[in-house]
């Protein structure tokens, strides 16, 4: 979380200072610049928040599976999601469904309800398939702990709210302006989404290190082994 306040005050601190004609300066702006597709923060959250949990969740499923205990399958559906997720903040997929929304006629049928909120029309293709995956991983959501739980659904609110939520907002006012969304406010959606990952990634750390038989295993792997003496 700390990680994140560095950003978002580097990102407030370089994109909102008045410089006009200094392009060496928005090169240098470009780094923490939280609404760039390429910049520091952009690898941050495409590793460490998405690519770290997916390996995370593989783990526990892996291990899980080897003890065969029941919904392990959970665990790799979780870790495919946020694997998917990692590919989709690199290559900027979620963008693209905008552009297929516009392709297949879609975006028409968005905008004749209301052309400012749809205008980023991404999540409406994005928040069914989100339904469908709560629906799908409700057992398995059941059987984690309360802590856990409780960890999980923050995460998926802010992540969410973030993301979506504030999207939809910033879609609606630039569309209705005319003007993009003030990089305040940008930077303030990219802040509340990314903390949603970040909560999860340490929902899971949490997890892991509170489970006995997954901590020990993590433990192997992580640590070096003995060298073994020559007799």
């Amino acid at each position: 979380m700390g990680s994140l306040l560095l950003f978002l005050v580097l990102h407030l601190i370089f994109r909102t200072a008045i410089i006009t004609d200094n392009w060496d300066y928005w090169e240098l702006a470009g780094l923490f610049d939280m609404d760039s597709e390429i910049s520091l923060f952009t690898w941050f959250s495409t590793t460490i928040l998405l690519f770290v949990p997916a390996v995370l969740a593989f783990f526990v499923g892996w291990v899980k599976r080897q003890n065969q205990e029941k919904l392990s399958w959970g665990w790799f559906l979780l870790g495919a999601a946020f694997m998917y997720l990692s590919i989709d903040d690199a290559a900027m997929i979620h963008e693209k469904i905008s552009t297929l929304n516009r392709m297949t006629g879609l975006q028409d049928v968005l905008s004749s309800i209301n052309p400012a909120l749809f205008g980023w029309s991404w999540w409406v293709i994005y928040l069914p398939i989100v339904a469908v995956l709560v629906m799908i991983m409700t057992r398995w959501f059941l059987t984690l702990p309360t802590r856990t739980k409780v960890m999980i659904v923050l995460a998926a609110v802010l992540a969410i709210g973030g993301q979506v939520g504030m999207e939809a907002i910033s879609s609606f006012v630039s569309n209705s302006t005319g003007e993009y969304i003030n990089p305040v406010w940008r930077g303030l959606q990219k802040f509340t989404g990314r903390s949603g990952l970040a909560l999860f990634l340490f929902a899971i750390i949490d997890y892991i290190l509170s489970t006995p038989q997954l901590k020990t295993r993590l433990d192997a792997l992580v640590k070096p082994r003995a060298k073994t003496k020559k007799k």
